[in-house]
């Protein structure tokens, strides 16, 4: 989302009026789930993605008439019957669809899409409620209340506390849900705005340097530990948040935080540094542990950390060869196959805790 937030501030700073279309609810099977948004310029074009195809084009019409009239349109789309009479539109579903006009001559708005770029800049956590005064095909206004994790509130709407008093906090599984509020005659879009996780990659040679620029651009933090300093820089990792040189790998959690939402990928250059660093990653939560190598080297690795007393379950945990069986031989397709990995067990958990397992 922080490029939606950056280019809705762009726009603003340009005086610019624009459309957020955001999915509101969805039936059946649609291309995106609810929460998922993309901006739409005045020129019609647009930033980000809503399922694409021809679902995504009628949306950018409406967008377009929605900016003319300059007036905010609740829709409902269908991918099933005359809606879906495109091939690009079969996954047999409706998806609601929240057509925002953004005034750009708004102070508070801009105020929103600055607290929302800083949040996601220095990964903090908060929530964003979205009230929309109106039933689906009519027109009508659209506010927005920014609560962050310091309780700071920015914008607002009227009975906005009943709203925030109904943040289901023990069942807040999703990124984006709608609430239904004593007060309100629709529902109101509370999105939950989190960091996706962190990605902690130990060894900062050509494939750790491959993976950390991926799992920024899937919006996960990043941090690369090395002890050697000619790689261990801002200049071999432009795109982590952190990189630390280490004096030993045996001391290299003591200087990350680890926990459910930890993504940690092992790729540093030699067998004794990598058992070093998986014998000390199986005592910590992380979600999701990855070690590079062969098959030999991996067993002869497993075989001692069972020797030292780790346990077949703790073995279980690891993902090694590590990334899915793309078949990549260079750094580039390895870390391909990494993050890909990555995702796949990122959002099984998701599944999971959506369905409340």
């Amino acid at each position: 989302m922080l490029t939606i937030w950056k280019a809705a501030m762009n726009q603003c700073q340009k005086g610019n009026d624009f459309v957020l279309a955001t999915i509101t609810a969805v039936a059946g099977s649609s291309p995106r789930h609810i929460g998922t948004r993309f901006l739409v310029r005045k020129d019609g074009s647009s930033v980000g993605t809503i399922g694409g195809g021809q679902f995504e084009a009628n949306v950018l019409g409406l967008a377009a008439r929605a900016l003319k009239r300059g007036v905010s349109r609740r829709v409902k789309l269908s991918f099933r019957g005359t809606d879906a009479s495109s091939t690009q539109m079969i996954c047999g579903g409706e998806a609601e669809v929240l057509v925002e006009v953004v005034r750009a001559d708004k102070p508070e708005i801009h105020n929103l899409f600055r607290y929302l770029v800083n949040m996601s800049l220095e990964r903090s956590s908060g929530f964003l409620f979205t009230q929309f005064n109106m039933e689906i095909g009519q027109e009508g206004p659209v506010a927005h209340l920014l609560i962050d994790d310091n309780d700071m509130a920015i914008g607002g709407f009227a009975n906005s506390t009943a709203a925030v008093q109904a943040i289901p906090h023990s069942r807040l599984l999703q990124p984006a849900q709608l609430l239904d509020v004593a007060g309100f005659d629709q529902p109101i879009l509370l999105e939950w705005i989190h960091p996706e996780g962190t990605a902690i990659i130990f060894g900062a040679g050509h494939v750790g340097a491959c993976v950390a620029h991926l799992a920024s651009y899937l919006g996960l933090k990043v941090v690369v530990l090395d002890d050697r300093e000619e790689f261990a820089s801002a200049e071999n990792l432009p795109d982590a948040d952190q990189v630390v040189i280490l004096d030993a790998f045996e001391n290299a959690f003591d200087h990350v935080s680890v926990n459910a939402d930890s993504y940690l990928v092992i790729v540093t250059r030699g067998h004794a540094y990598d058992k070093t660093v998986l014998g000390l990653a199986l005592r910590t939560p992380a979600t999701y542990i990855g070690m590079i190598g062969s098959r030999r080297k991996i067993k002869l690795i497993f075989q001692g950390l069972l020797e030292e007393g780790f346990t077949q379950d703790d073995i279980q945990r690891v993902n090694a060869p590590i990334g899915l069986p793309i078949g990549g031989e260079t750094p580039q397709e390895i870390a391909i196959s990494i993050v890909a990995e990555i995702i796949q067990v990122r959002n099984r958990k998701d599944r999971m805790r959506t369905l409340g397992s």
